[in-house]
């Protein structure tokens, strides 16, 4: 765990490095582009190296297998629920540390405003490539969670880069509560979709489909804003 974890955050932060030295002076469109690219190159590396859905398949560790209670003849493992306490550790953990602490201050900052956190003396460089190394480190732990429930191929794993941008969306990429309730929904709506057969197929689509409606909303919303300060 302690090898992976390590190997993760070295991985993100040399890609964070690579990123914040060739692109940071780019626009938000040319940064969301590059970022894009990335994940596609990444998922096709992964494929290469480890196979499909059914060549490449892992056996992961479950040390949270057992059952924990039944709920409607489903039932709910441990995994389920250390994941959860998982998700809201994280989340009282980043709030307090963006709002209590002088780093979390200096994030914010680099977030709003880049060019003016620099000039005020905050080393921008390195807590980007700083945040890309804890992000990794926690994301390992997060797969080696949801991984033995999944399926562990590489496919099905690299594909909840999609389950995340929804949950972020839901969140507005700005409120931690509303991105973890956006979590908790989205995983209803999937477990609900893999249990009706006629659209168990289509299970993956649920995030895409989450996003049109955000997006589509969020247009229509500044639509009427706009509208109704005419």
């Amino acid at each position: 765990m302690l090898i992976g974890a390590a190997t993760a955050a070295l991985l993100s932060g040399l890609l964070g490095a690579a990123l914040v030295r060739w692109f940071a002076g780019h626009r938000e469109r040319t940064k969301a582009a590059v970022t894009v690219a990335l994940y596609v190159a990444l998922t096709a590396i992964g494929l290469r190296l480890f196979g499909g859905n059914s060549t490449g398949a892992h056996r992961f560790p479950s040390p949270f297998a057992d059952p924990v209670f039944t709920v409607g003849g489903v039932v709910v493992p441990q995994s389920v629920l250390v994941s959860l306490g998982f998700a809201l550790l994280i989340t009282l953990a980043v709030g307090l540390m963006l709002t209590r602490t002088r780093l979390g201050l200096k994030l914010q900052a680099l977030s709003e405003r880049p060019s003016t956190a620099e000039v005020v003396g905050i080393p921008a460089p390195r807590l980007a490539v700083g945040v890309w190394a804890g992000v990794g480190a926690i994301t390992m732990l997060v797969i080696v969670l949801v991984a033995p429930r999944l399926g562990g191929d590489y496919a099905t794993l690299a594909g909840l880069i999609s389950t995340a941008l929804a949950v972020a969306m839901v969140g507005a990429f700005r409120s931690l509560p509303l991105t973890l309730a956006g979590g908790l929904i989205l995983g209803c709506l999937e477990g609900l979709s893999s249990s009706l057969s006629s659209i168990q197929k289509y299970q993956g689509v649920v995030p895409f489909l989450v996003i049109l409606v955000l997006l589509w909303w969020r247009s229509r919303r500044e639509v009427w804003d706009t509208a109704h300060s005419r």
